[in-house]
């Protein structure tokens, strides 16, 4: 708004990517010959040089006599260093116009989400911000140093002809009002104070915490600067394009680049607006999208997650002991050491909440868990023995639906319904007006063996080959093909493992080792060994059979030999989210470790 003939004025937040850009955009349309912003006076001598190291992201810093220290983070994204860093461009002065006294600053109430600016334009957000945000009292050491800016920009007005003020909601309104006072025409500005200030680029990994933005919105902000023919971007779609880049970039193994498939991104993106909204945002916070990304992928995705989210490109090539480390009102500095802080960029309060994310251990730590790895010692995690014990029993009685299926019989209706209406047959004879019932045959036979194969073709994956003997009457023997445990070990005693195909016996029953026995045959790869022995041990005709694809020749002609039928059920006929969990299964280094492995391994 005109604030006079030759003042405009300008109201913002700090660290918003909203103001920023409007910023630029009254740069590429209007033409300014100075530059007011309401920081603090005794940073004006070293802002500009921090600037000037921009995209590198550095924090001034001011010392009095006794803590705490206050500091500016240079935030690409906020509008009071974009209009500074603008003024350099266009080599016109820039001048911090707020009093030389450091304080706290008044911290906002939450206001409306800065996304509603795209819809409804920046003057109504801007008269809703305002309201909320609400005055300061007469006299308050707020009221105080607006009537002490109305005074610089006066003061500002005498010499320059098109001037543009950037004053924060907190300051705004008294601001405007004190700038129609007589009072202010002929203030008197006291001795300014006396702060050691020192700047130095702010630790990659704390940017966090002294950002407006996430990091990767504000790298995103800095690679749109550099190119002026760059649409804007969005920041939701930003947050969309984090999870997928984010599954793309990090998994090398394409089954677990399938396993976070679309579908599954898209329920983390609808679980994480629905979080969002309940919390009276739009744009989501960081704990909000790794808690969504661990819902969906996990605890590996959520830790990548966080690191993409918190990871800003533009990365400082010096020690890593030279730069300045930020937290929650703390701060480290190399010279000084670590004091009490204040971020005068902080409009709202920042507060920790805790996740619980159990990431992978380190390459050393892994070293140390091989080490200790007793071979003579395994055993199941009993969560995923209950897991896929259920699993088994619901698949030996589709296997039974299934040979039902093929002699179920159809009829005319005429007295009895029997089992039920038959409606494709009904449909089938509409034009002639016929009703159809179908009657089920009375099962025969049981099921008592399960054979699924995930991977039938990649036998060097899975160099781990083993027979589990049941523990009790309610568990299956287990025979399987999966991953060598050794290369994935998550925690003391505990190994990650896939599964390449397995078969479950159920009653148990002890067998010899099947891969053993079958190392001298003439079978072309582990799935036909692993059915073979299945159909070999099974002491039921039919044999439950879950695969891609049907049993090939091979397969027949063995079953045809030994007197036995596989049932294949395709693998597409159950949820991949499903066969995902099933698939993935933990390996315990003896009994004792099961005490403590739920701490290592998530659900």
């Amino acid at each position: 708004m005109k604030l006079t003939g030759n003042v405009e004025i300008i109201p913002y937040l700090h660290g918003k990517l909203t103001f920023a850009r409007q910023v630029r955009e009254l740069f590429l349309k209007g033409k300014y010959d100075c530059v007011a912003v309401d920081i603090p006076s005794v940073f004006q001598d070293h802002i500009s040089a921090a600037i000037e190291n921009l995209p590198l992201i550095s924090a001034v810093v001011a010392r009095g006599y006794s803590e705490p220290l206050f500091y500016i983070p240079v935030d690409p994204c906020d509008a009071a260093v974009e209009s500074i860093r603008q003024s350099s461009l266009h080599h016109i002065p820039s001048f911090c116009i707020g009093s030389s006294e450091l304080r706290v600053p008044r911290l906002l109430a939450p206001l409306p989400d800065e996304y509603m600016e795209t819809r409804i334009g920046i003057d109504i957000y801007n008269t809703l911000c305002l309201k909320a945000a609400g005055l300061p009292e007469e006299g308050s050491p707020d009221d105080i140093e607006c009537q002490y800016m109305a005074g610089r920009i006066h003061q500002l007005e005498a010499g320059y002809k098109n001037i543009l003020v950037l004053l924060h909601y907190r300051n705004f309104v008294r601001t405007i009002f004190h700038f129609r006072q007589e009072k202010t025409y002929n203030m008197r500005f006291d001795e300014e104070r006396s702060y050691s200030i020192l700047s130095g680029l702010i630790n990659p990994d704390h940017l966090y915490f002294a950002l407006g933005e996430l990091p990767f919105i504000t790298g995103k902000y800095e690679k749109e600067r550099y190119d002026p023919f760059a649409p804007p971007f969005d920041i939701v779609e930003s947050v969309k394009d984090l999870f997928r880049e984010t599954r793309d970039q990090y998994f090398d193994s394409k089954d677990e680049v399938m396993s976070l498939s679309p579908v599954r991104i898209q329920a983390a993106l609808t679980f994480l607006r629905n979080i969002t909204v309940m919390s009276g945002r739009i744009i989501p916070d960081l704990f909000d999208i790794v808690e969504a990304a661990k819902g969906v992928g996990g605890n590996a995705y959520a830790v990548r997650i966080l690191k993409s989210a918190r990871y800003y490109p533009y990365i400082p090539a010096v020690n890593r002991n030279e730069l300045i480390g930020t937290g929650i009102d703390r701060i480290l500095i190399p010279e000084w050491g670590r004091f009490d802080s204040v971020n005068l960029f902080r409009d709202f309060q920042m507060y920790w909440r805790s996740i619980s994310i159990k990431p992978d251990p380190s390459i050393e730590r892994k070293k140390r868990y091989r080490y200790s790895w007793n071979p003579m010692g395994m055993c199941s995690h009993i969560p995923e023995d209950r897991r896929i014990e259920s699993f088994n029993s619901f698949v030996r009685n589709k296997t039974l639906r299934v040979l039902m299926e093929d002699l179920i019989r159809s009829e005319k209706f005429t007295t009895s319904v029997k089992d039920g209406i038959d409606i494709r047959e009904t449909l089938r004879n509409w034009h002639t007006g016929d009703i159809y019932v179908k009657e089920l045959p009375p099962s025969k036979g049981k099921i008592d063996t399960v054979v699924i194969i995930f991977d039938s073709k990649n036998d060097h994956r899975y160099p781990h080959r083993a027979t589990w003997y049941a523990e009790h009457n309610e568990e299956s023997t287990l025979t399987f093909y999966a991953t060598d445990p050794m290369e994935n070990l998550i925690g003391p005693g505990i190994a990650r493992c896939h599964y390449g195909g397995l078969s479950l016996l159920f009653p148990p029953r002890t067998i010899p080792d099947i891969f053993s026995m079958t190392s001298g045959m003439d079978f072309p790869d582990l799935a036909t060994r692993l059915t073979y022995g299945a159909l070999l041990f099974s002491s039921e005709k039919n044999v439950g059979y879950i695969a891609a694809k049907k049993p090939g020749p091979v397969l027949k002609s063995i079953a045809s030999k030994l007197k036995k039928h596989l049932v294949w059920i395709p693998m597409n006929s159950f949820s991949g989210e499903t066969l995902n969990r099933l698939r993935k299964f933990h390996i315990l280094n003896g009994k004792n470790v099961r005490s403590w492995a739920a701490r290592f391994i998530e659900d």
